[in-house]
């Protein structure tokens, strides 16, 4: 399948399946016998956005991850219980600019969001650590290691 076929499929999904399915693979995943009892999501672009949605819709959450994505509406930002870090490209103008909204309206709801903005990275900068001059790599050898210790942190 091109990309142009796999944007199609994810257009498709209907947003309370997705939600659906995550959590019962989480739930899955708890159960097993080496695992601990709980989870934080971590998503990247539309699975960013779906991160941040995750957040509003399983209160046994412990965090989420969010790269690229849009946050959720305003009213549903109420159900989030889990704290929420989001990882966002300062030249990817169409996400990033919801990032300062987000923030606030998590501010006045007395959630935990902690956006990181990296100047000069791009849309999808972890996976295309080679572009922008630089800055995409720069982007990502900070994400990545502050999602490690927000999963930590959330995880403990």
């Amino acid at each position: 399948m091109d990309r142009q076929g796999a944007i199609a499929l994810i257009q498709g999904l209907k947003a309370d399946e997705v939600q659906r399915r995550l959590r019962a693979a989480a739930e899955y995943a708890m159960a097993l016998p080496a695992a601990r009892h709980a989870t934080a999501s971590v998503g990247f672009c539309w699975g960013g956005s779906t991160s941040f949605a995750f957040a509003t819709s399983w209160p046994d959450l412990k965090g989420a991850a969010v790269y690229y994505g849009t946050p959720p509406a305003d009213d549903a930002m109420a159900r989030i219980h889990a704290p929420v870090a989001g990882f966002y490209g300062g030249d990817d103008a169409r996400v990033t600019t919801t990032v300062e909204p987000a923030h606030q309206a998590m501010q006045r709801l007395g959630k935990r969001y902690d956006p990181h903005v990296f100047e000069g990275a791009g849309h999808g900068f972890l996976r295309d650590q080679a572009g922008r001059n630089g800055a995409n790599l720069r982007a990502a050898r900070d994400a990545w290691p502050a999602t490690v210790a927000f999963l930590r942190d959330v995880l403990h």
